[in-house]
């Protein structure tokens, strides 16, 4: 088992039994994968990435496979990657990667990839990561990804779900990681629209539980096609959503900016209470040593200090 605070990294902070949902979710997330590959899928000879592995809550139930296929992780974590590589391989490969859309694999070298939230938090650089995604992928390779749409929209932003005014809507930027980083909550029908500019749509799931706030994924398999970032990030012609989207982004944003201010104004009236507090303190304690009744007590003070010290 990897390190408590390792575990506590990926997500897993307030649970009660960190390590033991670190297992139990990894083993849920293993099977889901399954569940939505193509019927025709196995893994004899196949190299799989997990695509943001953290400390290996995936990649781990995957033991099994590994005498018959090839597993690699990748996260930004170094702490992480430097656990996986001391405790995880053989058999599983593990590397560290960075903000910057780059893979040292060379073209066509992946079967799979899987990334479970991840692409929930790429804002402006998620084109730049899917093309680098289908690069690593052999021809006809699956990519499956996780993504923020209608069941987790209320639970982060506080709105009710409506698609007609969702596309790509990113939030929360420049948000440190420990806090949850930025996020980005995405639409069905855009995903059909701007990723299927380079993959073939074989799933899209809104929520993957209707009960609860849950994730939605896509099964997506590489097109034999050359496309670059303008070209994934263009507005669909003749999709009134687009605009819609847009326009209700903006409105999302104006309303993250008042929060963010009122905060802010909330933090600096609080400080100016603590510096009022603070001076009318001092202004006590000097009166005080300045005070008649001090001055002549002083000599009562030192014989007491005295003492204690004997």
């Amino acid at each position: 088992m990897p390190p408590l605070d390792l575990v506590q990294r990926i997500g897993l902070r307030e649970e009660e039994d960190p390590q033991r949902t670190y297992l139990e979710s990894g083993l849920e997330s293993r099977e889901l994968i399954e569940a939505h590959l193509p019927a025709d899928w196995t893994w004899a000879g196949k190299r799989v990435l997990d695509f943001g592995c953290g400390v290996g809550r995936v990649l781990r139930q995957f033991a099994p496979e590994s005498e018959e296929a090839e597993f690699f992780g990748c996260d930004l974590d170094s702490a992480s990657i430097g656990w996986l590589q001391a405790h995880f391989s053989p058999p599983f490969e593990a590397f560290e990667t960075t903000e910057a859309a780059s893979l040292p694999q060379e073209d066509g070298f992946f079967d799979l990839i899987y990334a479970f939230s991840v692409y929930t938090h790429f804002t402006d650089n998620w084109a730049a990561w899917l093309l680098e995604h289908h690069r690593v992928l052999a021809e006809g390779g699956i990519l499956f990804a996780t993504f923020l749409g209608e069941g987790m929209l209320e639970p982060l932003v506080g709105e009710k779900w409506d698609e007609d005014r969702i596309g790509m809507n990113p939030l929360m930027q420049g948000l440190s990681w420990d806090k949850g980083g930025p996020i980005a909550i995405n639409s069905p029908w855009w995903i059909e629209a701007h990723w299927g500019r380079a993959f073939e749509m074989l799933k899209i799931v809104p929520r993957m539980r209707a009960d609860e706030p849950s994730h939605g994924l896509v099964v997506a398999r590489k097109k034999p096609v050359e496309v670059s970032a303008e070209e994934l990030t263009r507005l669909e012609p003749d999709e009134p959503r687009e605009m819609r989207a847009l326009r209700h982004h903006v409105e999302q944003l104006e309303a993250e900016a008042l929060r963010l201010r009122a905060a802010q104004e909330a933090m600096e009236a609080g400080l100016k209470a603590s510096r009022a507090e603070a001076q009318q303190a001092h202004k006590v304690l000097d009166e005080m040593l300045n005070s008649r009744s001090w001055r002549i007590t002083a000599p009562l003070r030192t014989r007491r200090q005295l003492r204690r010290r004997d």
